[in-house]
């Protein structure tokens, strides 16, 4: 079987997650030559209204991954090499979320919780995501929020796919992968950011 190549994967990502109602806002790739690494990176949202603005940005995803020369040749079964996806979730509230860190936080996980259970109803894993919880404010002697933001990241091995090669394969682990995102977009919209999910058109349909 021939190796899945780092095309094959890009082209993949952007064919899945359109099915879940995704889109970019960015794609970007760079090349280290000296490490012959190729670093792959991408801005992905659910539909959104438009024109977008700080008072109706949904959460969106960061999905990016490092492939490295090693990832390019033929990896046998018993020496599966590691290839994590990085998911980096960014939720942005409305100013007038009075909630205080530990709420958020708790609210965060509770959503995480009941998002995972609707996908994988016999399993009790919620430590997924870690979260942090950054806030801005106008300036160093003024209390009011500029802006309160969660982020959240988490890493999905992907590795075993290379071990048997197959685009078949490949599609199935990335389906899965993006229903589990597609998902917790909007659980963490209906609980930060209720009425930000839907309405986009893309400028082919525009």
């Amino acid at each position: 079987m021939a190796p899945i190549h780092y095309d094959d994967l890009a082209n993949h990502l952007e064919e899945v997650w359109s099915t879940f109602g995704l889109h970019d806002h960015g794609i970007y790739e760079q090349v280290n030559p000296t490490a012959l690494e190729r670093s792959y990176k991408a801005e992905l949202f659910p539909d959104h209204g438009e024109p977008l603005t700080e008072h109706n940005i949904p959460p969106w995803v960061e999905l990016s991954f490092v492939w490295g020369g090693a990832h390019q040749s033929p990896i046998e079964e018993s020496a599966v090499l590691p290839l994590e996806l990085q998911w980096n979730y960014t939720i942005t509230l409305a100013r007038h979320d009075k909630r205080n860190d530990h709420e958020l936080v708790q609210t965060f996980h509770q959503t995480l919780t009941n998002a995972l259970r609707t996908i994988y109803p016999d399993e009790n894993g919620t430590d997924v995501l870690a979260v942090e919880v950054r806030r801005a404010y106008r300036s160093h002697v003024s209390r009011e929020p500029l802006n309160v933001v969660l982020y959240a990241s988490g890493t999905s091995d992907i590795g075993d796919v290379l071990t048997q090669p197959s685009h078949d394969s490949l599609r199935t682990t990335l389906r899965e992968e993006f229903m589990m995102v597609s998902t917790l977009l909007r659980a963490f919209a209906e609980s930060f950011n209720p009425g930000t999910v839907g309405g986009y058109r893309s400028v082919e349909s525009a």
